[in-house]
């Protein structure tokens, strides 16, 4: 009998996997899942590489009509390469199935059958990606995750990429309109059929407007890197104390504060899109870079140019307050959703059952290299929890147990022309975010994006109605969820609806047409009605409610002639199969 010492040696080292192998070989012991699915890893991991390996472990689990066994198998299927060793794996799984199909088909057959997984399969996953792939999945897999996990672990798989092989922003550099324009023309090799217009008029943005900040994120940046960590909101900075306003400071870029005008006013220096390098800021606007600093200390410490005296030569650091989001982009599925990741008072139980106390908690996401119906798998940096990106909510790993649902947040996807003419205090995502990435127009993911079939397996499907890739607008409210095929929305322009005991208006407005497609379409925002029923207004940018009275369309609302406001209803496109995928139970408008 083998120790169990040398057992978990074999799931910790990849380096000792064939020496596994050897110490195994002759030693089947099917009872033992564990060790039989180290063998299992050795023995694909050695075959796949041409080396010379005994492949009896597929047989005496062939044998063993062992159904826990399928998962693992399916999940080396994968990574069987050569045709014999594919052929091995196929046959064992048709063995315990009674089925008879290739790996992407068993794959989807896997998930719609929820098959059940062997105990340490959670060891086995994390293991067998971290042999064929990268160490870092093994901090998703660790054992015990299963006992919690919300999903069937069968169902994550491979995307393509080590972890973080995506790199997601981290609050990255915005900058203004008119020094994007001169970015598009230093950065030369982005420019597409000698355009070299950044952001190009007809280009799609996600457009983010929270707490009156403005931002544009290019879909042609955000498909090279899926995903943005961001801090909204901004304060103003005016030429001197009590003085005009000559621009807003946006979070959470430091600052350095270098002096004071009496007790309510900052002198200041830092870089800011269409910010002058220096300015005044009221003081209540400013956090400090020393969370446990006060107003009263920092005020002690910066000169009173009141007074005559010198600004500091180095200040003390502060930056503007804001709203911490984060928005998952699954390419794939054609979904941008903007979340809010402030997480009031978290605690979680770990796997080794203590209460972890983490208090108030901003999460900061990476992408994880997995996925799960073709649907992007992130992960939170704080405690290597594997999330759903486009349910927002835990998947597997310390916070699966929790509860938690990400709140979404309004975003839409427009032409930057449009974008630019309603927000003319915009900034934009600057071309230099640190990457080497070709950020040309249509450059990444062009052919997926313009083709119908799917690149990754996804079971849950229905096409009676919908096809695959055709874009909806997606809502989820009170439980309730609900999807709005674009081809019948743009039509109508201005839909009452209600989904779950909220009571809506949509309005749709379809973007410039262009030579290639990106998920988009239509600009699309929802707001409460409360029972109200709209139709067009006077302009594109008004509606009319049956009671007589003109409303505003803005980012944040719907606002009256007399002063009420309706607030904006977190949404977002998707394909069709991305968001039927997990919800399968939506309502779809007009059918």
């Amino acid at each position: 009998m083998i120790r169990r010492g040398f057992i978990r040696l074999c799931l910790v080292s990849t380096l000792v996997i064939s020496a596994c192998a050897s110490a195994m070989a002759l030693d089947f012991d099917t009872g033992n899942h564990r060790k039989t699915m180290i063998q299992l890893v050795a023995a694909t991991y050695d075959s796949a590489r041409g080396r010379e390996t005994s492949l009896g472990v597929y047989d005496a689990i062939a044998a063993s009509g062992d159904p826990l066994y399928i998962a693992p198998l399916i999940d080396t299927a994968y990574f069987a390469r050569n045709a014999t060793l594919s052929q091995r794996v196929l046959d064992a799984l048709n063995r315990l199935t009674g089925e008879e199909h290739g790996w992407r088909e068993y794959f989807e057959w896997a998930g719609r059958n929820d098959i059940a997984l062997p105990p340490y399969y959670d060891e086995f996953k994390g293991q067998l990606l971290a042999t064929f792939v990268d160490p870092e999945f093994q901090r998703f897999f660790q054992p015990g995750v299963l006992q919690t996990a919300t999903i069937n672990m069968v169902e994550p798989v491979w995307g393509g990429v080590v972890v973080d092989g995506i790199p997601s922003l981290v609050n990255a550099t915005q900058i203004s309109p008119s020094d994007a324009r001169d970015e598009g023309y230093q950065f030369v090799d982005f420019c597409r059929d000698d355009d070299c217009s950044y952001p190009a008029d007809d280009e799609l943005v996600f457009g983010v407007s929270l707490d009156g900040d403005s931002r544009a994120y290019p879909l042609r940046l955000l498909n090279w890197h899926e995903m943005f960590n961001d801090v909204i909101g901004s304060a103003p900075v005016y030429d001197r104390p009590d003085g005009e306003q000559v621009c807003n400071f946006r979070a959470p870029t430091p600052f350095s504060a270098l002096g004071r005008s009496g007790d309510d006013w900052v002198m200041i220096s830092g870089r800011s899109a269409a910010c002058p390098r220096e300015g005044w800021m009221a003081a209540d606007d400013i956090e400090w870079s020393d969370a446990a600093a006060t107003w009263e200390e920092v005020r002690e410490r910066l000169p009173d140019t009141d007074a005559g005296e010198d600004s500091l030569a180095d200040g003390i650091e502060g930056r503007v307050p804001g709203r911490p989001v984060m928005l998952a982009y699954c390419t794939l599925c054609g979904a941008g959703v903007l979340y809010d990741v402030t997480i009031p008072s978290l605690s979680y139980t770990d796997l080794a059952g203590d209460v972890v106390q983490l208090g108030d908690t901003v999460l900061e996401f990476g992408s994880s290299g997995l996925l799960m119906r073709s649907n992007k798998l992130m992960y939170d940096r704080n405690t290597d929890t594997v999330w759903n990106a486009i349910t927002g909510t835990p998947a597997f790993g310390p916070l699966a147990a929790s509860g938690l649902a990400l709140d979404v947040l309004p975003v839409v996807v427009t032409d930057w022309a449009s974008w630019l003419e309603q927000h003319p205090d915009t900034s934009v995502l600057s071309l230099n975010t640190g990457f080497r990435r070709n950020y040309s127009n249509g450059a990444a993911y062009s052919d997926y994006f313009n083709s119908s079939d799917l690149m990754f397996p996804s079971w849950q499907q229905d096409t009676a109605m919908i096809e695959n890739k055709d874009m909806v607008f997606a809502l989820r409210l009170q439980g309730q969820a609900k999807a709005y095929p674009l081809e019948s929305i743009i039509p109508e322009r201005i839909i009452n609806d209600r989904v779950g005991s909220t009571d809506l208006v949509i309005v749709a407005d379809a973007t410039p047409e262009r030579d290639f497609f990106e998920p988009g379409g239509a600009v699309v925002r929802a707001y409460e009605s409360r029972g109200m029923i709209f139709s067009a207004g006077a302009d594109a940018k008004t509606l009319l409610s049956d009671d007589g009275r003109s409303w505003t369309l803005t980012e944040a609302a719907l606002i009256s002639e007399d002063g009420e406001t309706l607030p904006r209803v977190g949404g977002h496109l998707a394909f069709w199969f991305g968001w039927f995928g997990f919800y399968p139970d939506t309502e779809v408008y007009g059918a």
